[in-house]
């Protein structure tokens, strides 16, 4: 082999071994509340401080493909000047809402004493193999291209309590880390340890899916929809 050769396979070899040193993690996006109306704390243009206290976020999945997301939150801050100005809650709530890892459309709110009470939906949430609804968004996607560096951040709760569940007909299998009945799950700030920034993750080893109530081998129609979903691939 000649020496040009030889210098060319060497530094095709040393980018390759630096790629797989790379931290994967450093590489990644900052992490992402879910709920990121829970994990509200901001100053609004008009000087308002507006700070989340115990809050609690349920996501709900539709046959359809579609979701529901609804965040209550109780304000430690700014629930009066909400209450008395319509504009700046719609203004508050959508940017908020935007800080999660949903993609939210439609979204309305409402004070409720010192609740704030938010509701959107998601439409590209979820994917739909063989009339099973996969929820992703729990689980970071990773680039498209391999070797790629990049990828969504790791997912932490944003809310004290977050609940996912079926609509009616249809209940939720999913991470055995979650607890929850009835066809739901449901995770807990008291179910992990929150890191130095007071963050609880999630981390999710399968997505969560929903299956109709009555269906048929829905255990064997789950297994197959997750390895069928864009994630997996």
């Amino acid at each position: 082999m000649r020496p040009r050769t030889i210098a060319a396979a060497a530094a095709v070899l040393l980018l390759a071994v630096g790629i797989a040193a790379a931290p994967v993690a450093d590489a990644r996006a900052p992490p992402t509340p879910i709920c990121g109306v829970c994990d509200l704390d901001r100053t609004a243009p008009d000087g308002t401080s507006v700070v989340a206290g115990e809050s609690a976020q349920t996501i709900t999945l539709h046959g359809n493909g579609s979701t529901t997301w609804v965040a209550e939150v109780d304000l430690a801050a700014g629930g009066d000047a909400l209450a008395a100005n319509e504009s700046l809650r719609r203004a508050v709530a959508s940017e908020a809402a935007r800080d999660g890892i949903s993609d939210p459309r439609d979204v309305e709110s409402r004070i409720d004493g010192d609740t704030l009470i938010v509701e959107y939906r998601d439409p590209n949430a979820t994917e739909r193999h063989l009339g099973v609804v996969v929820f992703t968004e729990l689980t970071p996607a990773a680039p498209s291209v391999p070797f790629a560096i990049g990828g969504e951040g790791a997912r932490y709760l944003g809310a004290d309590r977050l609940t996912v569940r079926g609509a009616s007909g249809w209940k939720v299998r999913g991470d055995a880390g979650a607890g929850g009945s009835d066809g739901r799950l449901v995770w807990t700030r008291d179910g992990a340890d929150p890191d130095d920034e007071g963050r609880v993750f999630v981390d999710v080893d399968r997505d969560p899916v929903a299956v109709e109530e009555d269906g048929i081998l829905p255990a064997q129609r789950a297994w197959i929809a997750r390895l069928l979903t864009s994630d997996t691939l």
